[in-house]
């Protein structure tokens, strides 16, 4: 009986392994796969969560959570989320709630008495799937006890297939591949823009085809960039023409161009003739005459953090103040933010200035700008 036993659990393991890689070609079975490992692990709940660098938050599957929960999380409790320090981690391993915060602190806390408690939810199981400057993805199954060794030893063998499986999907779903040129422009995070004489654009990457998208300070119309500012426009015309016929200097100067979107955020534009040197040969790969960056005039936190850990020797908890002490700059709203007590704020902040040798904000503010990446990912 015994070894029947065990050979109906290994097809069911089989089985299971199936059901995930089966995803890859047809996203739409997670969610019943997604069950499976609920039932396969003896857990409540499971979930594939994204959180993209400017904090959207999408739960792309789950299981085991009503509609009402899942809006009550998207809208408002998902902010509050412990579980997100999971991107300070390495990717592949297996994390529960202590890991980033002390049980005693998290069952005080508003996520947990506003959204977990009421589900009879009492700690997570997570596990980070990838991570870039884009943002991070991680799965997760929530349990009615505190996670032990006899669930982290149910997920262990499932771990390597779900991340193959994702990235797999990534792959089959994705776009075709692109030359080492665009792949390296699509890398940065501030759009490029390859203009020719008459400003139309002969090649953009991701975060240029995001800004046009959203027809804001920038857009093409009949595929040239223009600038809805009448005067940055007549800049962005004035430097085009200046990189084929100005002078030596005027071809080689770039312009500075300062937008405000319509919600206010501030971007900074920097328009590069491509007529000197080396640079000639990228233009005329694409037929272009210049080159336009246009970047937000913003502090970029999404890599930052994971570096200034390692290097400082700081813990989770201490990466999640700091975070916020730099949006922030105020403790009271930090603790807020963070659903923890100003006391241990100040506790953390304390222990975070000794580690990185700085004694004010306004430092803590310069060190993570000084790591930040101009990668996207």
């Amino acid at each position: 009986m015994l070894i029947h036993s065990e050979k109906d659990a290994d097809a069911r393991r089989f089985s299971l392994l199936e059901d995930i890689y089966d995803t890859t070609f047809n996203p739409a079975l997670w969610d019943t796969t997604l069950h499976r490992i609920v039932e396969h692990t003896g857990t409540r709940t499971s979930g594939l969560v994204a959180k993209d660098a400017s904090g959207g938050i999408r739960i792309a599957h789950q299981t085991g959570v009503s509609d009402r929960f899942v809006r009550n999380y998207l809208d408002t409790y998902g902010q509050f989320d412990p579980t997100h320090a999971i991107r300070l981690f390495d990717t592949g391993e297996i994390h529960s709630t202590e890991d980033w915060a002390p049980i005693e602190e998290f069952r005080k806390s508003e996520f947990y008495n506003g959204w977990a408690r009421p589900q009879g939810l009492e700690d997570v199981a997570g596990v980070l799937l990838d991570k870039s400057a884009d943002g991070f993805s991680y799965f997760c199954l929530t349990n009615g006890t505190l996670v032990g060794d006899d669930l982290r030893r149910k997920i262990a063998p499932l771990v390597p297939h779900l991340r193959r499986a994702v990235l797999i999907g990534q792959q089959l779903h994705g776009h075709a591949p692109k030359t080492p040129i665009e792949s390296a422009l699509d890398a940065l995070k501030a759009g490029v823009f390859l203009l020719d004489g008459t400003g139309a654009i002969t090649h953009a990457n991701a975060s240029a085809q995001e800004l046009v998208e959203r027809r804001d300070f920038l857009r093409s119309e009949r595929g040239r960039l223009v600038a809805i500012d009448l005067r940055l426009n007549g800049m962005l015309r004035d430097g085009l023409t200046a990189s084929i016929i100005g002078d030596g200097m005027a071809r080689s100067r770039s312009v500075t161009l300062h937008f405000v979107a319509h919600n206010g955020e501030c971007f900074v534009g920097h328009l590069l003739p491509l007529t000197a040197g080396r640079r000639r040969e990228t233009g005329r790969a694409y037929e272009a005459v210049a080159v336009l960056f246009v970047s937000k005039a913003a502090l970029d936190t999404a890599i930052a953090p994971d570096i200034v850990k390692d290097v400082f020797k700081l813990t989770p908890a201490e990466v999640r103040v700091m975070l916020k002490i730099v949006e922030f700059g105020c403790v009271s709203d930090c603790a807020k933010s963070l659903d923890i007590a100003e006391t241990t704020v100040k506790t953390h902040l304390r222990r975070i200035f000794t580690k990185t040798d700085t004694k004010r904000q306004a430092d803590l503010v310069r060190l993570v700008a000084a790591f930040s990446s101009p990668a996207r990912g």
